[in-house]
């Protein structure tokens, strides 16, 4: 009989009892914006903070497309959930309800059954991360260049989209500050740089990255989406994977 990988790791599911596991750190857990609390939404949320936690353990980003992660029930492996009203300072104004109302969908995995479903997938934990020292610059919509920095006045939004990149997918980051004279290399940091630019001809921000001898990028995508390229390509070279294709996320 031949042998099914995504079959045993079905298997292996049913017979590990979620009672013994461990609430995992963040490299375990997601997040996702659903509307509502039906099992409908949830599935949706569940599907994409799989992806999320695989790529977060693995350092690989092909895990946000891989096909044979869609035959996997995401709601299986969670351990534990919760959401947050995105609208909680607001009251209910429609019949509806809660239906309607966006909520941010904590998802907490099982570790255990996480590193087995990465086994079934001939994947393996990525157990050493750096942080990523990063060195960009910005040009806006009206020309002006400026830094990223991590305390400057004009770069807030850019280093919140920056930043929730990172968390998204369990990296640290070091970023250079305004005051500071300088900005030494970090021993233990991969250092990235590059800069993002706004562009008309493209509708939306190109990214340039760059470590070491190795580029890449992407373009016509809002800066949130340019910088989760960023982390992916750094993840990827970091962990020895291949690069992110360019694709507006």
């Amino acid at each position: 009989m031949e042998h099914n990988p995504m079959r045993a790791f079905a298997l292996m599911l049913l017979l590990t009892s979620p009672a013994v596991a461990q609430i995992g750190p963040d490299l375990y857990h997601a997040e996702a914006l659903v509307t509502g609390r039906e099992m409908a939404t949830r599935i949706d949320g569940a599907a994409a903070g799989l992806r999320d936690v695989l790529v977060k353990r693995t350092g690989n980003p092909a895990m946000l497309t891989d096909a044979r992660i869609g035959a996997i029930d995401p709601i299986v492996p969670i351990q534990d959930y919760y959401y947050l009203d995105r609208m909680s300072d607001l009251p209910h104004h429609d019949e509806q309800g809660t239906r309607e109302r966006p909520y941010f969908l904590t998802l907490a995995f099982d570790p255990a059954r996480i590193d087995a479903l990465l086994a079934a997938l001939g994947e393996r934990p990525w157990l050493t991360r750096p942080r990523l020292q990063i060195r960009l610059s910005i040009r806006d919509a009206s020309g002006v260049t400026y830094p990223l920095t991590a305390d400057g006045d004009d770069d807030e939004r850019h280093r919140q989209g920056l930043a929730a990149a990172a968390r998204k997918f369990g990296m640290r980051l070091a970023l250079r500050s305004e005051k500071a004279a300088a900005d030494p290399k970090l021993s233990d940091a991969l250092l990235i740089e590059g800069e993002i630019i706004w562009s008309d001809a493209d509708f939306g921000w190109v990214g340039k990255w760059r470590a070491g001898d190795t580029t890449w990028g992407i373009k016509g995508v809002s800066f949130d989406a340019a910088y989760r390229n960023l982390v992916l390509g750094a993840m990827a070279i970091a962990s020895g994977h291949q690069l992110p294709v360019q694709a507006a996320q």
